[in-house]
């Protein structure tokens, strides 16, 4: 998804709203690692509008991250995988995209591989 005013686009967020319902994805007494999710995995792929420089001077873009990924899927007791973050795709040359491109093929290959994030606020604002 296209980052969107530092958060997911209004209909993703919407989408969340209406599945990940209570009984479902959550149940308040089994939060987090407890989560009713907690056998299912999450990545965030997305673009941004700026690049990584420009992102970097106000922090770590995983500030950004924290609540869809910790306060969301993290809560439902989903494992969350580092995000997958195209910088400024619009900005950049047609090789440089084509090699944003095969990174993202590449990862895919190599995802069921990976080990969830410790997602803690340690990991977020370290």
């Amino acid at each position: 998804f296209p980052l969107f005013w530092f958060s997911m686009p209004a209909i993703l967020k919407g989408w969340m709203d209406r599945v990940l319902v209570q009984g479902f994805a959550y149940d308040l007494s089994k939060a987090y690692d407890g989560g009713l999710l907690q056998d299912k995995l999450s990545l965030f792929s997305f673009t941004t509008g700026g690049t990584k420089e420009k992102y970097a001077i106000r922090g770590d873009i995983r500030y950004l991250l924290w609540p869809m990924q910790h306060g969301i899927m993290h809560f439902c007791g989903v494992k969350v995988l580092n995000p997958h973050i195209c910088y400024a795709p619009e900005r950049v040359s047609e090789e440089k995209r084509k090699e944003m491109l095969t990174a993202w093929t590449q990862r895919l290959k190599t995802l069921w591989k990976e080990e969830p994030i410790d997602c803690s606020p340690e990991w977020y604002f370290k």
